[in-house]
Protein backbone atom coordinates (compact mmCIF):
# COMPACT_ATOMS: atom_id res chain seq x y z
CA UNK A 1 0.00 0.00 0.00
CA UNK A 2 1.09 3.34 -0.72
CA UNK A 3 2.71 6.02 1.42
CA UNK A 4 0.75 8.90 2.72
CA UNK A 5 3.37 10.69 0.48
CA UNK A 6 2.92 9.35 -2.67
CA UNK A 7 -0.77 9.51 -2.08
CA UNK A 8 0.07 13.49 -2.20
CA UNK A 9 2.00 13.19 -5.19
CA UNK A 10 -1.08 11.78 -7.16
CA UNK A 11 -2.56 14.52 -6.12
CA UNK A 12 -0.15 16.99 -6.69
CA UNK A 13 0.22 15.60 -10.05
CA UNK A 14 -3.34 16.01 -11.26
CA UNK A 15 -3.16 19.75 -9.62
CA UNK A 16 0.00 20.63 -11.56
CA UNK A 17 -1.47 19.55 -14.69
CA UNK A 18 -4.61 21.24 -13.92
CA UNK A 19 -2.86 24.33 -13.39
CA UNK A 20 -1.06 24.21 -17.00
CA UNK A 21 -4.44 23.61 -18.63
CA UNK A 22 -5.71 26.26 -17.06
CA UNK A 23 -3.13 28.86 -17.92
CA UNK A 24 -5.31 29.16 -21.01
CA UNK A 25 -8.96 26.97 -20.61
CA UNK A 26 -10.60 30.07 -18.88
CA UNK A 27 -9.96 32.06 -21.28
CA UNK A 28 -9.78 30.00 -24.53
CA UNK A 29 -12.94 31.97 -26.18
CA UNK A 30 -11.04 34.91 -25.83
CA UNK A 31 -7.72 33.21 -27.70
CA UNK A 32 -9.95 32.38 -30.09
CA UNK A 33 -10.88 35.61 -30.94
CA UNK A 34 -7.32 36.67 -31.22
CA UNK A 35 -7.22 33.93 -33.77
CA UNK A 36 -10.06 35.71 -36.15
CA UNK A 37 -13.24 34.23 -34.49
CA UNK A 38 -14.77 37.61 -34.43
CA UNK A 39 -17.87 38.63 -32.27
CA UNK A 40 -18.28 37.04 -28.85
CA UNK A 41 -21.14 34.29 -30.63
CA UNK A 42 -18.24 33.36 -32.73
CA UNK A 43 -15.81 32.77 -30.18
CA UNK A 44 -18.33 30.78 -27.64
CA UNK A 45 -19.15 28.39 -31.81
CA UNK A 46 -15.78 27.85 -32.10
CA UNK A 47 -15.03 26.65 -28.45
CA UNK A 48 -17.84 24.79 -28.96
CA UNK A 49 -16.56 23.08 -31.54
CA UNK A 50 -13.07 22.15 -30.09
CA UNK A 51 -14.73 20.86 -27.21
CA UNK A 52 -17.17 18.38 -29.27
CA UNK A 53 -14.19 17.15 -31.13
CA UNK A 54 -12.71 16.46 -27.65
CA UNK A 55 -15.65 15.08 -26.11
CA UNK A 56 -16.73 12.49 -29.18
CA UNK A 57 -12.76 11.30 -29.08
CA UNK A 58 -12.97 10.76 -25.01
CA UNK A 59 -16.42 8.99 -25.35
CA UNK A 60 -14.89 6.30 -27.74
CA UNK A 61 -11.17 6.55 -26.22
CA UNK A 62 -12.25 6.59 -22.26
CA UNK A 63 -13.55 3.17 -21.84
CA UNK A 64 -10.87 1.46 -23.57
CA UNK A 65 -8.27 2.92 -21.32
CA UNK A 66 -10.42 2.35 -18.81
CA UNK A 67 -9.70 -1.51 -19.96
CA UNK A 68 -6.39 -1.25 -20.30
CA UNK A 69 -5.46 0.14 -17.27
CA UNK A 70 -7.23 -2.20 -15.55
CA UNK A 71 -4.81 -4.43 -17.36
CA UNK A 72 -1.77 -2.88 -17.12
CA UNK A 73 -2.17 -0.76 -14.21
CA UNK A 74 -3.48 2.50 -13.34
CA UNK A 75 -0.19 4.61 -12.64
CA UNK A 76 1.12 4.12 -16.83
CA UNK A 77 -1.70 5.19 -17.80
CA UNK A 78 -1.87 8.23 -15.41
CA UNK A 79 1.15 9.66 -16.76
CA UNK A 80 0.57 8.59 -20.02
CA UNK A 81 -2.06 11.18 -19.59
CA UNK A 82 0.10 13.70 -18.31
CA UNK A 83 2.57 13.49 -21.57
CA UNK A 84 -0.02 13.89 -23.59
CA UNK A 85 -1.49 16.58 -22.03
CA UNK A 86 1.92 18.93 -22.33
CA UNK A 87 1.62 17.35 -26.62
CA UNK A 88 -1.73 19.43 -26.76
CA UNK A 89 -0.99 22.79 -25.13
CA UNK A 90 1.82 22.62 -27.54
CA UNK A 91 -0.88 22.53 -30.44
CA UNK A 92 -3.40 24.86 -29.47
CA UNK A 93 0.07 27.18 -28.67
CA UNK A 94 1.09 26.62 -32.67
CA UNK A 95 -2.49 27.42 -33.44
CA UNK A 96 -3.04 29.93 -36.30
CA UNK A 97 -7.02 29.54 -36.46
CA UNK A 98 -9.99 28.42 -34.18
CA UNK A 99 -10.25 25.16 -36.43
CA UNK A 100 -6.54 24.04 -35.87
CA UNK A 101 -7.71 24.00 -32.39
CA UNK A 102 -9.83 22.44 -32.60
CA UNK A 103 -7.81 19.64 -33.99
CA UNK A 104 -5.25 19.86 -30.68
CA UNK A 105 -8.85 18.96 -29.04
CA UNK A 106 -9.27 15.97 -30.66
CA UNK A 107 -5.40 14.82 -29.89
CA UNK A 108 -6.38 15.50 -26.02
CA UNK A 109 -9.60 13.81 -26.12
CA UNK A 110 -7.71 10.53 -27.67
CA UNK A 111 -4.78 9.98 -25.65
CA UNK A 112 -5.30 12.28 -22.52
CA UNK A 113 -7.88 12.86 -19.21
CA UNK A 114 -5.30 13.05 -16.58
CA UNK A 115 -8.07 13.42 -13.94
CA UNK A 116 -9.40 10.34 -14.21
CA UNK A 117 -6.71 8.24 -14.49
CA UNK A 118 -5.76 10.18 -11.43
CA UNK A 119 -8.80 9.13 -9.95
CA UNK A 120 -8.80 5.91 -11.04
CA UNK A 121 -5.15 5.31 -9.36
CA UNK A 122 -5.64 7.01 -6.12
CA UNK A 123 -8.97 4.63 -5.97
CA UNK A 124 -7.21 1.42 -5.72
CA UNK A 125 -4.37 3.20 -3.90
CA UNK A 126 -5.96 3.52 -0.82
CA UNK A 127 -7.67 1.24 1.87
CA UNK A 128 -11.78 1.83 1.41
CA UNK A 129 -11.76 3.28 4.58
CA UNK A 130 -9.94 6.22 3.50
CA UNK A 131 -11.16 6.49 -0.36
CA UNK A 132 -13.49 9.19 0.23
CA UNK A 133 -11.08 11.50 1.91
CA UNK A 134 -8.14 10.79 -0.39
CA UNK A 135 -10.58 11.05 -3.29
CA UNK A 136 -11.37 14.93 -1.84
CA UNK A 137 -7.47 15.09 -2.46
CA UNK A 138 -7.64 14.40 -5.95
CA UNK A 139 -10.31 17.04 -6.62
CA UNK A 140 -8.79 19.54 -4.27
CA UNK A 141 -5.68 19.29 -5.98
CA UNK A 142 -7.13 20.18 -9.27
CA UNK A 143 -9.05 23.09 -7.97
CA UNK A 144 -5.92 24.17 -6.49
CA UNK A 145 -4.41 23.91 -10.10
CA UNK A 146 -7.66 25.71 -11.59
CA UNK A 147 -7.04 28.94 -8.29
CA UNK A 148 -3.61 29.09 -9.68
CA UNK A 149 -3.93 28.64 -13.42
CA UNK A 150 -5.84 31.37 -14.48
CA UNK A 151 -4.01 34.11 -12.04
CA UNK A 152 -0.76 32.92 -13.81
CA UNK A 153 -1.83 32.44 -16.62
CA UNK A 154 -3.49 36.09 -16.72
CA UNK A 155 -0.56 37.65 -15.88
CA UNK A 156 1.49 35.82 -18.80
CA UNK A 157 -0.73 36.86 -21.24
CA UNK A 158 -0.51 40.49 -19.84
CA UNK A 159 3.41 40.05 -20.69
CA UNK A 160 3.88 37.48 -23.43
CA UNK A 161 0.51 36.87 -24.79
CA UNK A 162 -1.29 33.43 -25.35
CA UNK A 163 1.24 31.12 -26.68
CA UNK A 164 4.11 32.71 -24.77
CA UNK A 165 1.23 31.19 -21.46
CA UNK A 166 0.72 28.14 -23.13
CA UNK A 167 4.40 27.26 -23.90
CA UNK A 168 5.11 27.97 -19.82
CA UNK A 169 2.19 25.50 -19.02
CA UNK A 170 3.40 22.61 -21.55
CA UNK A 171 6.37 22.04 -19.53
CA UNK A 172 4.06 21.28 -15.77
CA UNK A 173 2.61 18.48 -16.90
CA UNK A 174 5.79 16.84 -17.87
CA UNK A 175 7.24 18.15 -14.09
CA UNK A 176 3.85 16.39 -13.16
CA UNK A 177 4.78 12.88 -14.67
CA UNK A 178 8.12 12.63 -13.68
CA UNK A 179 6.62 13.28 -10.10
CA UNK A 180 4.40 10.45 -10.24
CA UNK A 181 6.93 8.05 -11.80
CA UNK A 182 9.22 8.64 -9.69
CA UNK A 183 7.43 8.97 -5.97
CA UNK A 184 4.60 6.76 -6.70
CA UNK A 185 4.50 2.80 -6.82
CA UNK A 186 3.12 1.08 -9.16
CA UNK A 187 -0.40 -0.24 -8.20
CA UNK A 188 -1.43 -3.96 -8.42
CA UNK A 189 -2.84 -5.38 -11.17
CA UNK A 190 -5.53 -8.60 -10.38
CA UNK A 191 -5.09 -11.09 -13.55
CA UNK A 192 -8.15 -11.93 -14.96
CA UNK A 193 -9.03 -15.75 -15.31
CA UNK A 194 -9.68 -17.02 -19.13
CA UNK A 195 -12.80 -17.14 -19.91
CA UNK A 196 -13.95 -19.89 -21.94
CA UNK A 197 -14.59 -18.98 -25.73
CA UNK A 198 -18.69 -19.22 -26.94
CA UNK A 199 -21.37 -17.26 -27.45
CA UNK A 200 -21.27 -16.36 -23.81
CA UNK A 201 -17.80 -15.20 -23.11
CA UNK A 202 -17.99 -11.27 -21.64
CA UNK A 203 -14.68 -10.18 -23.25
CA UNK A 204 -16.08 -7.16 -25.28
CA UNK A 205 -15.41 -3.79 -24.63
CA UNK A 206 -19.58 -2.85 -24.46
CA UNK A 207 -19.70 -6.34 -22.41
CA UNK A 208 -17.84 -5.55 -20.53
CA UNK A 209 -19.53 -2.25 -19.70
CA UNK A 210 -23.27 -3.52 -19.68
CA UNK A 211 -22.14 -5.90 -16.49
CA UNK A 212 -21.74 -2.71 -13.88
CA UNK A 213 -24.57 -2.15 -12.20
CA UNK A 214 -27.81 0.16 -12.13
CA UNK A 215 -26.65 3.08 -9.76
CA UNK A 216 -23.34 3.09 -11.30
CA UNK A 217 -24.51 4.58 -14.14
CA UNK A 218 -26.80 6.98 -11.58
CA UNK A 219 -23.12 8.27 -10.04
CA UNK A 220 -22.12 8.82 -13.68
CA UNK A 221 -25.45 10.42 -14.88
CA UNK A 222 -24.97 12.78 -12.20
CA UNK A 223 -21.28 13.11 -13.24
CA UNK A 224 -22.39 14.49 -16.51
CA UNK A 225 -24.48 17.06 -15.44
CA UNK A 226 -22.36 18.69 -12.97
CA UNK A 227 -19.63 18.89 -15.54
CA UNK A 228 -21.93 20.22 -18.15
CA UNK A 229 -23.32 22.66 -16.06
CA UNK A 230 -19.63 23.48 -14.27
CA UNK A 231 -18.95 23.71 -18.09
CA UNK A 232 -21.61 26.26 -18.89
CA UNK A 233 -21.12 28.62 -15.41
CA UNK A 234 -17.32 28.75 -16.09
CA UNK A 235 -17.84 29.49 -20.17
CA UNK A 236 -20.22 31.98 -19.69
CA UNK A 237 -18.23 33.96 -16.92
CA UNK A 238 -15.56 35.64 -19.10
CA UNK A 239 -18.21 36.85 -21.43
CA UNK A 240 -20.42 38.49 -18.76
CA UNK A 241 -17.39 40.07 -17.06
CA UNK A 242 -16.19 41.50 -20.53
CA UNK A 243 -19.61 43.02 -20.63
CA UNK A 244 -18.98 44.78 -17.07
CA UNK A 245 -15.63 45.64 -17.50
CA UNK A 246 -14.54 46.17 -21.14
CA UNK A 247 -12.48 44.10 -23.27
CA UNK A 248 -9.07 45.75 -22.50
CA UNK A 249 -9.68 44.44 -18.49
CA UNK A 250 -11.13 41.19 -19.18
CA UNK A 251 -8.48 39.00 -19.10
CA UNK A 252 -6.93 39.87 -15.47
CA UNK A 253 -10.80 40.40 -13.79
CA UNK A 254 -11.55 36.81 -15.14
CA UNK A 255 -8.44 35.83 -13.55
CA UNK A 256 -8.54 37.60 -10.49
CA UNK A 257 -12.58 35.63 -10.79
CA UNK A 258 -10.97 32.04 -11.18
CA UNK A 259 -8.67 32.41 -8.60
CA UNK A 260 -10.92 33.73 -5.48
CA UNK A 261 -13.23 31.26 -6.99
CA UNK A 262 -10.43 28.36 -6.87
CA UNK A 263 -9.22 29.37 -3.02
CA UNK A 264 -12.66 28.95 -2.01
CA UNK A 265 -13.41 25.74 -3.65
CA UNK A 266 -9.50 24.22 -2.22
CA UNK A 267 -10.26 25.45 1.30
CA UNK A 268 -13.64 23.96 1.38
CA UNK A 269 -12.58 20.90 0.46
CA UNK A 270 -9.93 20.83 2.83
CA UNK A 271 -11.88 21.91 5.82
CA UNK A 272 -15.29 20.70 5.30
CA UNK A 273 -15.19 17.83 2.45
CA UNK A 274 -12.70 16.01 4.26
CA UNK A 275 -14.57 15.93 7.41
CA UNK A 276 -18.12 15.41 6.08
CA UNK A 277 -17.99 14.30 2.44
CA UNK A 278 -18.12 10.75 3.20
CA UNK A 279 -21.05 7.52 2.48
CA UNK A 280 -23.71 8.08 4.96
CA UNK A 281 -23.48 11.33 3.28
CA UNK A 282 -23.27 11.88 -0.33
CA UNK A 283 -26.59 12.10 -1.35
CA UNK A 284 -27.48 14.53 1.55
CA UNK A 285 -24.43 16.60 0.16
CA UNK A 286 -25.33 16.52 -3.36
CA UNK A 287 -28.95 17.74 -2.74
CA UNK A 288 -27.85 20.73 -0.34
CA UNK A 289 -24.99 21.46 -3.19
CA UNK A 290 -27.37 21.55 -6.10
CA UNK A 291 -29.89 23.77 -4.69
CA UNK A 292 -27.15 25.98 -3.62
CA UNK A 293 -25.58 26.21 -6.87
CA UNK A 294 -28.95 26.77 -8.13
CA UNK A 295 -29.34 29.80 -6.46
CA UNK A 296 -25.89 31.28 -6.93
CA UNK A 297 -26.06 30.17 -10.84
CA UNK A 298 -29.82 32.63 -11.08
CA UNK A 299 -27.94 35.38 -8.92
CA UNK A 300 -25.15 35.66 -11.51
CA UNK A 301 -27.65 36.76 -14.07
CA UNK A 302 -28.71 39.63 -12.03
CA UNK A 303 -25.09 40.59 -10.93
CA UNK A 304 -23.48 43.79 -13.07
CA UNK A 305 -20.79 44.94 -10.35
CA UNK A 306 -17.40 43.01 -10.47
CA UNK A 307 -16.99 42.06 -6.57
CA UNK A 308 -20.66 40.62 -6.26
CA UNK A 309 -19.94 38.83 -9.69
CA UNK A 310 -17.52 36.90 -8.55
CA UNK A 311 -19.06 36.77 -5.08
CA UNK A 312 -21.66 34.76 -6.16
CA UNK A 313 -19.34 32.59 -9.05
CA UNK A 314 -17.04 31.62 -5.79
CA UNK A 315 -20.04 30.08 -4.31
CA UNK A 316 -21.00 28.19 -7.26
CA UNK A 317 -17.85 26.62 -7.47
CA UNK A 318 -17.07 26.11 -3.47
CA UNK A 319 -20.62 23.93 -3.66
CA UNK A 320 -19.54 22.06 -7.06
CA UNK A 321 -16.42 20.89 -5.43
CA UNK A 322 -17.73 19.11 -3.08
CA UNK A 323 -20.19 17.64 -4.96
CA UNK A 324 -17.43 16.14 -7.30
CA UNK A 325 -15.53 13.46 -4.66
CA UNK A 326 -19.24 12.94 -4.04
CA UNK A 327 -20.25 11.18 -7.33
CA UNK A 328 -16.40 10.18 -7.48
CA UNK A 329 -16.91 7.93 -4.57
CA UNK A 330 -20.12 6.81 -5.65
CA UNK A 331 -18.44 5.59 -8.67
CA UNK A 332 -16.03 4.12 -6.91
CA UNK A 333 -17.98 2.04 -4.59
CA UNK A 334 -20.55 0.64 -7.14
CA UNK A 335 -17.90 -0.80 -9.07
CA UNK A 336 -15.63 -3.36 -7.82
CA UNK A 337 -12.29 -2.63 -6.91
CA UNK A 338 -10.48 -4.25 -9.63
CA UNK A 339 -12.09 -2.71 -12.50
CA UNK A 340 -11.98 0.98 -11.09
CA UNK A 341 -10.10 1.50 -14.34
CA UNK A 342 -13.39 0.72 -16.41
CA UNK A 343 -15.34 2.55 -14.38
CA UNK A 344 -13.79 5.95 -14.48
CA UNK A 345 -12.88 5.20 -17.89
CA UNK A 346 -17.23 4.90 -18.56
CA UNK A 347 -16.94 7.87 -16.02
CA UNK A 348 -14.14 10.03 -18.57
CA UNK A 349 -16.81 9.32 -21.54
CA UNK A 350 -19.58 10.71 -19.59
CA UNK A 351 -16.93 13.85 -18.88
CA UNK A 352 -16.43 14.57 -22.40
CA UNK A 353 -20.11 14.00 -23.38
CA UNK A 354 -20.17 17.09 -20.57
CA UNK A 355 -17.44 18.88 -22.32
CA UNK A 356 -19.76 18.65 -25.93
CA UNK A 357 -22.99 19.78 -24.02
CA UNK A 358 -21.68 22.79 -21.75
CA UNK A 359 -20.19 24.71 -24.50
CA UNK A 360 -22.94 23.74 -26.85
CA UNK A 361 -25.59 25.31 -24.37
CA UNK A 362 -23.17 28.10 -23.76
CA UNK A 363 -22.99 29.41 -27.74
CA UNK A 364 -26.64 29.24 -27.30
CA UNK A 365 -26.84 31.61 -25.03
CA UNK A 366 -24.12 33.91 -26.61
CA UNK A 367 -26.50 36.69 -27.25
CA UNK A 368 -28.47 36.30 -23.80
CA UNK A 369 -26.03 35.58 -21.21
CA UNK A 370 -28.25 36.61 -18.24
CA UNK A 371 -30.74 33.82 -19.38
CA UNK A 372 -28.38 31.34 -19.89
CA UNK A 373 -27.54 31.64 -15.73
CA UNK A 374 -31.16 31.46 -14.92
CA UNK A 375 -31.62 28.60 -17.00
CA UNK A 376 -29.07 26.88 -15.71
CA UNK A 377 -30.18 27.62 -12.08
CA UNK A 378 -33.20 25.97 -13.19
CA UNK A 379 -31.40 22.72 -14.11
CA UNK A 380 -29.95 22.74 -11.10
CA UNK A 381 -33.24 22.61 -9.07
CA UNK A 382 -33.99 19.26 -11.64
CA UNK A 383 -30.65 18.03 -10.39
CA UNK A 384 -31.32 18.19 -7.12
CA UNK A 385 -35.15 16.62 -7.86
CA UNK A 386 -33.32 13.48 -9.64
CA UNK A 387 -30.82 12.75 -6.84
CA UNK A 388 -33.46 12.44 -4.32
CA UNK A 389 -35.50 10.20 -6.32
CA UNK A 390 -32.68 8.15 -8.29
CA UNK A 391 -29.77 7.90 -5.92
CA UNK A 392 -28.77 5.37 -3.34
CA UNK A 393 -26.34 6.09 -0.74
CA UNK A 394 -23.82 3.21 -0.47
CA UNK A 395 -22.75 1.87 2.99
CA UNK A 396 -19.89 3.37 4.80
CA UNK A 397 -16.77 1.90 3.60
CA UNK A 398 -18.34 -0.62 0.90
CA UNK A 399 -20.57 -0.32 -2.11
CA UNK A 400 -24.58 -0.94 -1.84
CA UNK A 401 -24.01 -2.74 -4.99
CA UNK A 402 -20.48 -3.83 -4.52
CA UNK A 403 -21.48 -7.79 -4.34
CA UNK A 404 -23.75 -7.35 -7.00
CA UNK A 405 -20.57 -5.81 -8.91
CA UNK A 406 -18.74 -8.81 -8.27
CA UNK A 407 -20.90 -11.11 -9.36
CA UNK A 408 -21.34 -9.27 -12.82
CA UNK A 409 -18.22 -9.05 -13.11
Amino acid sequence: MPSQLSVYCIAAGAGIASMAMNFWLPLLPLYMQELGAGNQSSALFWTAIANIALGLARIVSGPLWGMVSDRIGRKPMFVRTLFCAAATIVIVAAAQAPWQVALAFIVQGLLSGFIPAATALMSVSVPEERMSASLSLVTGGQYLGTTLGPALGAALVVFFGFRGSMLVGAALPIVAALLVLTMVPRDAVTPRAPRAAGPRARTSPMAMVRTLPVQFYVAVFLFFLLFAMNQLVRLLTPLALQDIVGRSSVAAVSGLAFSISGAAAVLGIVFIGQRYVRPGRLKLTLIVGTIVAAAATAALAFAHVVPVFIALFTVFSLVLAMMIPATNTLIATNVSRERRGTGFGVASSAQAMALMVGPITAAAFGGALSLGFLVGGALFVGIAVLVFFSVREPRPFGGVVEAEAEAAS
